[in-house]
Parts: structure tokens; C-alpha cells; sequence
């Protein structure tokens, strides 16, 4: 059982994805008392751009507020043990573990949540109605990743409890 203390959302700019995606998760495990860090970054970020107006206002539209971060690359730093790193296609996790030798714990957003899709569309350049079919499709996954770490998460504190338990009745 993996639990993690930080995700990592990835897309291919950081500007509309994986920040819709971050935002998601954050709403999802809100109020969990668990501290997670729910982070996102870009495959190819050339320069700080902030997040895509039309993501913003899907998200809004939704009744959640996207922070008013810019784009951030991904970095070795970014990986570790306790770091999940979910992409929104098969083709950005393989050039992630190409990329960068501490890739670990990567996964598609589809592949993690076990559905047969293989990826999540990119809205970039199209349409608010393109942007919405995106920001739907993560809601649904994300609800279903969040439940799949909350439980985990649980799971590792029940586990913790009863070793503590189990040690107290030792004494």
C-alpha cells in the first residue's frame, strides 16, 4: 500500500491540465486532515506563463478558484519516494522516466485510477467547451484518485494504531 505526502500533477505546459487537475485533487481532499502537497508542473515550460484564462474560468464555473500561480517545469528534485507523479498520457510518463533518472512513482492519471482510457485530451487552443469536457473528465478521475490515497492513507493510519496498540499491551 503507497501512500504519498505530495502529488504532482503533469501536462505538457503546466498553463491548463495539470493546474485544473491540482485544483481538483486539493478540493477533493480538503478537510481530509491528512497533509498532502498537491502541486502541478509542465513537460516544456519555456518561460513563466500564467494558468490559461479559460482553465480558470472552467474551474470557476465550478465553484473552485485555481491559485494564481505561472507554469513551473518539472524537475529531478520534484521525485521521491513519498511524491506521486500523475501525467495525462502514456507518452509523457515513458519521457519522464527517459528524462530524468529520479522519476519514481509515475503514473497516468487513467493507469492510477484504473480506467482504460489512455489519456486526458489536451484543451489547449480550443474552445470553453473543450476546456470543460477536460476540466469533467478530471473530476471524475481525480474523485476516484483521491478516494484510492484517502483510503490508503487510513488504511496506514489503522495500521500505525494498532502497532501502537499492540506495543502498549507489551508493557
Amino acid at each position: 500500500m503507497n501512500t504519498y505526502k505530495k502529488i504532482i500533477f503533469v501536462c505538457v505546459g503546466n498553463t491548463c491540465r495539470s493546474p485544473m487537475a491540482a485544483t481538483i485533487m486539493q478540493n477533493c481532499i480538503q478537510g481530509q486532515n491528512f497533509n498532502i502537497i498537491v502541486e502541478s508542473r509542465g513537460m516544456v515550460v519555456l518561460f513563466e506563463e500564467p494558468y490559461n484564462p479559460k482553465a480558470v474560468a472552467v474551474a470557476a464555473s465550478h465553484n473552485m478558484i485555481m491559485p494564481s500561480n505561472n507554469a513551473a517545469q518539472i524537475v529531478n528534485d520534484d521525485f521521491g519516494k513519498d511524491t506521486l507523479v500523475l501525467v495525462m498520457n502514456p507518452g509523457m510518463k515513458q519521457k519522464l522516466y527517459d528524462t530524468f533518472d529520479r522519476a519514481i512513482n509515475v503514473y497516468t492519471l487513467c493507469e492510477f485510477c484504473g480506467v482504460t482510457e489512455e489519456e486526458v485530451a489536451d484543451p489547449y487552443g480550443k474552445g470553453i467547451e473543450e476546456y470543460n469536457r477536460c476540466f469533467e473528465q478530471l473530476q471524475v478521475l481525480i474523485e476516484k484518485a483521491a478516494a484510492k490515497i484517502i483510503n490508503n492513507l487510513r488504511e496506514k493510519e489503522k495500521l500505525r494504531e494498532k502497532g501502537e496498540n499492540n506495543d502498549s499491551d507489551r508493557m
